[in-house]
């Protein structure tokens, strides 16, 4: 068995292969049927032939792309697995196994889900890196009051949500900082995980990362072994964990977050270096005001692209 096939890749997944080889392989069989009959056969097959090639373009029009920044598109639920005590990653699948999703770092993508007669829209930056083929992955953390959360949690595989986007406004280019300092707390991480793809795959991009991200508990840090796991790896990064309420075990940071651990954890000041901030509102404003006594340029909180300090 290939590869291709061990995968459930399809080559007329491609829309050039499903044209391009349907049409030359009736041509070919078309060919050889004439000369060993000797019986004129090209022209009437033509007919067929084209109809072979319009049925292809068009099934290859409809499944060109699977996500578009004006309009809504069905994407398919292929599975959900739970990763912490209210929270799940869901993949989707794409129009075609050998698409890829080419989201900016820092983008998100919104979804539209039919709530008791009416369209409720929300926004998820995905997790999976633009390198990853077939699919788009989503965390959504669910909440007691979570109309959408609850929603996703009764998902099953083969049922769709609406997909549009890529939409944000944050900017980022390979070695544009020296470093990166991000404040996290809770969901808030999935920004920084595309980021930290964004980086991490561009060997070129030499930029330093500095993550604190904080959480009420241990349990509620999302996706930490990937978190150390990049860090274990990739020697420009480096992560702090801060949680609320710790266990006897707990050895990391505890509390909320605070000036002295930004300071101590995440780069100084510089016009060469970057701060970004994610997470529940009283977080971003907290980490706002830390930033400011600490000598970062800050505009307002409704931060644009290239601002210095963005808030997501």
């Amino acid at each position: 068995m290939s590869n291709e096939e061990e995968q459930g890749t399809n080559v007329l997944d491609e829309p050039i292969h499903g044209i391009y080889i349907p049409a030359a392989l009736f041509f070919v069989g078309v060919t050889i049927t004439t000369y060993m009959s000797g019986e004129l056969r090209i022209l009437w097959s033509l007919p067929i032939l084209f109809s072979i090639i319009f049925v292809r373009a068009y099934s290859a029009y409809k499944r060109r792309r699977s996500l578009y920044p004006n309009k809504w598109t069905p994407l398919e639920l292929e599975d959900q697995t739970i990763i912490s005590k209210n929270t799940a990653l869901y993949r989707f699948k794409l129009k075609t196994r050998l698409e890829s999703l080419n989201i900016p770092a820092g983008h998100h993508v919104a979804v539209r889900v039919p709530i008791d007669g009416k369209d409720e829209i929300r926004y998820y930056n995905p997790i999976s890196s633009n390198l990853e083929d077939g699919h788009v992955d989503l965390v959504v953390k669910a909440y007691a009051d979570g109309k959408v959360s609850k929603y996703f949690a009764g998902l099953n595989p083969g049922d769709t949500v609406d997909f549009k986007g890529p939409i944000g406004t944050f900017n980022y280019e390979p070695n544009s900082s020296k470093h990166l300092g991000i404040v996290a707390g809770g969901s808030g991480i999935t920004p920084v995980l595309q980021i930290l793809n964004e980086v991490i795959t561009v060997p070129e991009d030499l930029t330093k990362v500095s993550l604190l991200y904080a959480n009420e508990t241990e349990n509620d840090i999302l996706l930490k072994e990937e978190l150390d796991e990049m860090a274990e790896k990739y020697p420009h990064f480096h992560v702090h964990y801060v949680v609320h309420y710790p266990s006897d075990t707990w050895t990391g940071d505890v509390g909320y977050i605070s000036k002295d651990q930004m300071s101590k954890y995440l780069p100084d000041y510089s016009d060469d270096n970057r701060l970004l901030i994610c997470g529940p509102e009283g977080m971003n404003k907290l980490a706002l005001q830390y930033s400011k006594e600490l000598g970062w340029n800050v505009n307002s909180s409704n931060t644009s692209g290239d601002d210095q300090v963005f808030i997501f």
